[in-house]
């Protein structure tokens, strides 16, 4: 047997119809009590005890004799006067009756319709056994499945000085099963030539890959003023002047992305900016078209490998600094 025990509303409906109830027997027992003490009449009242004969006198009869001589016509007979009625017993008060009755009346309503509420919420009863329940089919998992990021576009062309810049610079793409994130740190190459010496930088690359070929790319560019012709190893010992740092952010489609197995080329126009301190990132107005090529250098140890490669700048070309350290390459899955 099944019950339904969802709601209270049965539950209150039952205390309601048994007050009600309750309520109804005490009114009809106060009304027959009442119609058995009002209605039954008043006990006869007692006869007044018969007086006890005086004693007799003698009649002087003279007077009616010399009224009325024998042969006279005596008087009509006296009749009777009728005994006084006793006036009717004063019936109990209707008033009480009346409200005793509507009273119930309101209760048998009260009652009729917590009867309604049952019938209403009455619980669920089964004609037989339950049925054997249908066995509970757990669905398969589902593929994992990642989401395409929204990444903001950058400009192609931002002007010195506008601002925006540095939104992507703490962001990556989820690499899903087989994506892929590398770092390289390179060594120098001239990005400028001058009337007296060049501009040259050194340039960091961190890239991640998602499975779908989202990408996002991230440039650190650190440059010097030096009076050679050529990108020093060592800017500080060869007496250059740092001119600070730039950086750069971008992402797919911006970001050409070509994989061969865990080899990577990655091409694109790389806006720069930079971070003055006490103000936000501002765009430099330089853009570089950079292309960079990534693929790891020895044996992968719990799924990451050092890395190798190298950046082109035009005709300039970086290689990639032989620290396992600095540059890396790890392919999930």
């Amino acid at each position: 047997m099944l019950l339904r025990m969802d709601s209270p509303a049965p539950l209150v409906a039952w205390v309601v119809l048994g007050a009600a109830l309750l309520a109804l027997a005490a009114v009809v027992a106060g009304l027959l009590l009442t119609r058995a003490r009002g209605g039954l009449p008043p006990p006869p009242a007692a006869p007044a005890p018969a007086r006890s004969p005086g004693p007799r006198w003698a009649v002087d009869d003279l007077p009616g004799f010399l009224e009325a001589p024998p042969g006279t016509p005596g008087p009509p007979p006296r009749t009777a006067a009728p005994p006084p009625v006793a006036p009717a017993p004063a019936g109990p008060d209707p008033a009480p009756r009346t409200l005793a009755g509507l009273a119930a009346a309101g209760l048998a309503l009260v009652a009729v319709l917590a009867g309604l509420a049952l019938g209403t919420d009455a619980p669920e009863v089964s004609a037989g056994p339950p049925a054997a329940a249908a066995p509970m089919t757990t669905p398969p998992p589902a593929a994992p499945t990642t989401a395409r990021p929204e990444l903001p576009p950058v400009p192609d062309d931002p002007l010195p000085g506008e601002r925006g810049a540095g939104l992507l610079a703490a962001r990556s793409v989820p690499l899903g099963r087989d994506g892929v994130t590398a770092r390289l740190a390179l060594g120098g190459l001239v990005l400028e030539q001058r009337a007296v010496g060049v501009t040259v930088g050194y340039p960091s690359v961190s890239v991640s890959v998602g499975s779908d070929g989202t990408a996002l790319a991230h440039l650190r560019l650190t440059t010097w003023n030096c009076l050679g012709t050529t990108a020093p190893a060592d800017p500080r010992t060869a007496g250059c002047s740092p001119t600070g740092t730039e950086y750069a952010d971008l992402p797919s489609p911006a970001l050409r992305v070509t994989r061969d197995g865990d080899d990577l080329r990655l091409t694109g126009r790389f806006p720069t900016y930079t971070r003055p301190s006490g103000t936000p990132p501002a765009y430099t107005g330089r853009v570089y078209d950079l292309t960079v090529t990534v693929a790891p250098t020895g044996p992968a140890r719990n799924g990451e490998a050092p890395a190798g490669g190298a950046l082109f700048l035009g005709t300039e070309r970086a290689e990639a600094l032989r620290d396992p350290l600095l540059s890396r390459i790890r392919v999930a899955g």
